[in-house]
């Protein structure tokens, strides 16, 4: 590849990263916002019990913001390190094995993600009818809504491990391991 080309490619490699870091701060707000919603739904539903007040769609719209909840936040947890790694044996093979590994890992977070996307269509097609009690104004929810953002995280993660194999073909640096953000340890 020439030198400009190859600086193209790594403005664009930079770009893209940039691009899931916003991404992954703005689906942290969307994880936290199906968290509170579950609160608020949870505390009116004990505040309220005392009154003989109950309102039915509060379960089932705590299940969904919980779903949705879980599965934006696969992408925020993946992107900022916060999952669980067992690299304590990498670590002490030193700097080569720890190159190696990134690209494994990397390769390997392609292909699970890869299949998850391909099984997408049978996933949305197996997810017929309504979630009881999910109301909105339009109707009942359609339960392959549930699976929406799982295929949204998977096809960020894929990028972003794309992204990763990219940045160590041109030489950037690892990601720390999520341990060695903690000032703790």
């Amino acid at each position: 590849m020439s030198g400009s080309g190859d600086g193209i490619c790594r403005r664009a490699v930079d770009r893209v990263d940039g691009a899931l870091g916003a991404l992954s701060r703005w689906f942290l707000v969307v994880a936290n916002a199906c968290l509170l919603l579950m609160l608020v739904g949870t505390a009116a539903t004990i505040v309220l019990r005392p009154f003989d007040v109950s309102y039915y769609w509060i379960w089932p719209w705590t299940m969904q913001c919980f779903v949705w909840m879980s599965f934006v936040g696969f992408f925020v947890v993946y992107r900022l390190g916060k999952d669980i790694a067992v690299d304590f044996v990498v670590m002490r093979l030193g700097a080569r094995a720890l190159g190696l590994s990134r690209w494994f890992v990397d390769l390997i977070i392609l292909l699970v993600t890869g299949t998850m996307l391909l099984q997408m269509p049978t996933i949305f097609e197996s997810q017929v009818g309504v979630i009881d009690g999910v109301v909105t104004p339009w109707g009942e929810m359609e339960r392959y809504t549930l699976s929406i953002p799982l295929a949204v995280s998977c096809a960020l993660i894929f990028v972003n491990a794309g992204v990763d194999l990219a940045k160590a073909w041109f030489g950037h640096p690892a990601p720390p391991p999520s341990h060695a953000l903690d000032p703790d340890s």
